[in-house]
């Protein structure tokens, strides 16, 4: 495929899927960090789901630099008219859960997944072990 080609299918799946991704988005702001020494947790909005679920797979500690955030939303609705046919034939986003980690408020590392149901157990579980992964966390 061409160049422009390339290009133009690209613009195209952004129009008819530009409030749909099934696939996790992560970003490393700093690719030369590779290991993680401990975790500080804060989860806003409060959530007991997302609390309980990610103090079963990790130990956090209060006093650690390294802050990961964990957000999410429900109940999103995509208005554009540009997605009208794909609204009617896909599953677009009901929510997200997000993972951010920073340190002094800086940003080192982001995921975002796009959620077509309500947020579940295994969300936050794929999305910390994903994090996991990326800093060899134990």
């Amino acid at each position: 495929m061409s160049r422009l080609g390339g290009t133009l299918l690209t613009l195209l799946s952004a129009l008819l899927f530009g409030c749909s991704d099934n696939d996790a988005t992560v970003t490393k702001y700093d690719k030369s960090l590779t290991t993680l020494p401990c975790l500080s947790l804060v989860v806003f909005p409060p959530d007991a789901l997302i609390q309980k679920s990610l103090a079963n797979l990790y130990t956090f500690k209060e006093d650690c630099p390294y802050e990961l955030q964990v957000s999410r939303k429900s109940g999103i609705v995509c208005n554009s008219n540009q997605n009208a046919q794909a609204k009617a034939l896909s599953n677009f986003p009901h929510g997200f859960i997000r993972f951010d980690i920073y340190k002094e408020r800086k940003p080192l590392y982001s995921y975002y997944k796009d959620l077509t149901s309500e947020l579940q157990k295994r969300d936050i579980e794929d999305g910390f072990n994903r994090l996991r992964s990326d800093f060899h966390l134990k």
